[in-house]
């Protein structure tokens, strides 16, 4: 699996090792999101702020937030992506939090590590 490729490819090992590591963070980060939303109370709107007043009178909400939205979706990744580097210390809390009430989550990434394994050891039989 780990031949030298002359013409500068990155070889398979590498590849498959990038997209394990790929992988790996994703998850880490969708650990970190659900342990800080539940114990932590990340990224929870406050709910009085969200309830609409049906007698208001005035434009459609969806044509307010419009132009917010690209924005929204920016902060989201940030937040995402700081959130993730943030819970490195509560590693162990994260990980005993995601096995006690998150356990699908665990399985789903760990699925998707055997399937970039199996498909690594496919494209080694292939070259």
């Amino acid at each position: 699996m780990s031949r030298k490729n002359t013409d500068g490819e990155a070889s398979t090992t590498k590849v498959i090792v990038m997209l394990m590591l790929a992988i790996a963070f994703f998850g880490w980060a969708f650990f970190a999101a659900a342990y800080a939303h539940s114990e932590e109370g990340w990224r929870q709107a406050d709910s009085s702020t969200n309830v609409a007043d049906p007698t208001a009178v005035g434009q459609d909400e969806r044509m307010e937030d419009a132009g917010n939205i690209r924005r929204a979706k920016k902060s989201s990744l940030r937040d995402f992506i700081w959130n993730a580097f943030s819970q490195i210390p509560n590693v162990v809390s994260v990980i005993s939090f995601n096995f006690a009430n998150r356990l699908w989550l665990v399985i789903l990434f760990a699925c998707l590590e055997a399937g970039a394994l199996g498909l690594g050891y496919a494209m080694s039989k292939i070259d």
